[in-house]
């Protein structure tokens, strides 16, 4: 590998995508290796390892300054199907009925169980099955390796009562400390590897996030680190170099000071970078409806949908993102990444919209919870879902408060919105949503908001009293109970007298509580369309020869479905595994 040279500054326009090969020859490399991988979350981690392991030379660039990209923020749930916990207990996890749940989910509109691509077209049908016979071998590859450890759990799928589904659990897996070692601890702390804790002090139960997916990025960027992967921070990738046959050769990048670096790939380039999460152009053009913000780090802003373009890429699930709630005032008064609101504690509590009305299952999970803001409605030419609310009680607020978002007897942030009755309430959340009017298009609540609000809880009470939610299912589901239990504890869930216990009859006195939920992302999941090896396509689906992608940076094979806890990253981590192996086995490409 060529020692790095320190070029004298210079300016690249983000999104100049296509440079030839010759130019780049004529100014010389800065660094060269077989392999070049763009990214530092699970996908670009886990193609370097892979390529690592296949005996290549592998450089790994990343944006920022910390390693970990969006993983290292996330819990590290990890959905892998028919993995090695699940049979080592007896439980088998067909392949036929795994890929009917998945393509079911993903593409509704498509699903024909008669056909023999169950109505996917051969590319959308073929990821599917490469993730399902490649997903449960790359990670104990990983774990044979010595790269990541993991741990089984018994999580339900998001739609574990799909009727074409033989598995309802088990299916996610959760990285786990090798030893006893700390996880802030030195190993972790090389190669510029800073954990991603990020603590919610403004509550009684400090909320720490990020802990498993430091685990994961953590142990993979320590295991690439010994074995002589080589890393560069804060160079983010520009555009691509690119042969006279079309050929992905390399790629320049800009560092912090503005200085341009050239580097050299023999063999592939391999893209593990995140989304368009934080480019507000792309997500005005590309995505279903308003979104404000998320939890992906801030350098996910769709470089590589502008690169691949470049040489000719095919883009596709370009409308879908990864989806979870945000708070409105964070929103718009913190700095982003913001904390998502994941899991909706409470028994007495409701989500309710703009007309004080239910609008689901509270209980279910974060990304199927918020499609209904994607609603739009052409009488009144609005999104009558752009803000939903959370209604709770006190009692919400002592059996579960410091479980974010709710407050804590000790501690009220500063987005809780409160009142002694429910006109209070609805008055204070109309004065809450006109300081924000101009974000979000003057969006106030309805006239008859405190009305219908009223006469919901009244509704809610009696199918707590009976233990039946007629309208939504609420705790009909194996996951709704699940997941109540696990934000609780059991203690408290057994607390509740009512039949279901995910409800319990709101007071008939005050004091009411509300926090205001806008839609956000975990990150986007659409970009440049791969196929089963990880290349990536271009328009007449045939591969762009040097170039893989894996993560959010391309067109998600799962569409718009979220299978199970851990499916970003179990996708992630397979066809990151995928490329990183196709890309090792490449052969070297020439410069003209």
């Amino acid at each position: 590998m060529n020692s790095i040279k320190s070029p004298a500054p210079a300016s690249i326009t983000p999104g100049t995508v296509r440079y030839l090969a010759s130019q780049a020859a004529a100014k010389g490399w800065d660094a060269e290796a077989d392999v070049l991988v763009v990214g530092s979350g699970a996908a670009a981690l886990a193609g370097a390892v892979m390529a690592t392991a296949e005996g290549v030379s592998v450089i790994l660039i990343e944006a920022r300054d910390e390693l970990g990209g969006t993983t290292a923020r996330s819990g590290g749930g990890t959905w892998v199907p028919n993995n090695r916990f699940m049979r080592a207990r007896g439980q088998e996890d067909p392949r036929d009925s795994a890929l009917r749940y998945m393509a079911r989910y993903s593409f509704p509109q498509l699903y024909d169980p008669a056909d023999a691509r169950l109505g996917l077209s051969e590319n959308a049908y073929d990821l599917l099955c490469a993730f399902f016979d490649n997903a449960s071998p790359s990670v104990e590859r990983l774990e044979e390796l010595g790269a990541v450890c993991f741990r089984g759990d018994f999580a339900y799928d998001y739609w574990e009562d799909a009727s074409d589904n033989v598995v309802t659990y088990g299916r996610t897996v959760f990285p786990m400390r090798p030893d006893d070692r700390e996880v802030q601890g030195k190993t972790y702390a090389a190669v510029g590897f800073t954990p991603a804790w990020r603590e919610v002090n403004h509550t009684e139960r400090s909320v720490q996030i990020g802990s498993g997916g430091v685990l994961m990025t953590g142990q993979m960027a320590d295991w690439l680190r010994q074995n002589g992967c080589h890393f560069l921070m804060e160079h983010r990738a520009q555009r691509l170099v690119i042969n006279d046959r079309n050929e992905i050769v390399g790629l320049e990048a800009t560092r912090s000071d503005g200085s341009i670096v050239a580097i050299r790939a023999h063999k592939a380039v391999h893209f593990g970078s995140g989304g368009f999460a934080f480019n507000s152009e792309m997500r005005l053009n590309f995505l279903r409806g308003p979104a404000y913000g998320g939890c992906a780090v801030p350098t996910n802003r769709g470089d590589f949908v502008y690169m691949a373009t470049g040489a000719g890429a095919k883009l596709g699930n370009m409308q879908n993102g990864w989806n979870t709630s945000v708070i409105m005032d964070d929103a718009f008064t913190e700095p982003q990444p913001l904390h998502p609101v994941l899991i909706l504690g409470g028994d007495s509590m409701i989500v309710v919209n703009k007309s004080g009305r239910r609008v689901g299952n509270e209980k279910r999970n974060y990304a199927d919870r918020l499609e209904v803001q994607h609603d739009y409605d052409p009488a009144t030419r609005e999104w009558p879902n752009l803000a939903l609310f959370i209604i709770y009680d006190q009692r919400t607020v002592d059996l579960c408060g410091g479980f974010f978002p709710f407050h804590s007897n000790n501690d009220r942030p500063h987005y809780i919105i409160s009142g002694d009755t429910i006109e209070e309430l609805s008055a204070n959340i109309d004065r809450r949503l006109m300081g924000y009017a101009s974000k979000i298009g003057g969006f106030a609540l309805e006239p008859r908001f405190a009305e219908n609000l009223q006469d919901e809880i009244s509704r809610f009470n009696r199918f707590a009293r009976n233990g039946v939610d007629e309208d939504f299912g609420r705790g009909s589901n194996a996951y709704d109970l699940q997941w109540h239990q696990r934000a609780l504890g059991a203690e408290l869930v057994a607390s509740n007298p009512s039949p279901n216990k995910t409800m319990h009859p709101f007071p008939d006195a005050g004091p009411y509580f509300a926090v205001t939920l806008l839609k956000g992302h975990a990150d986007t999941n659409g970009g440049p369309v791969i196929n089963a090896k990880g290349q990536v396509l271009d328009a007449g689906g045939r591969p762009i020869m040097g170039l893989y992608g894996a993560g959010n940076c391309i067109a998600s094979p799962s569409g718009r479905a979220y299978w199970g806890g851990g499916t970003t990253l179990g996708l992630a981590l397979t066809f990151g595994s995928i490329a990183g192996r196709y890309a090792a086995a490449e052969p070297s490409k020439a410069l003209s």
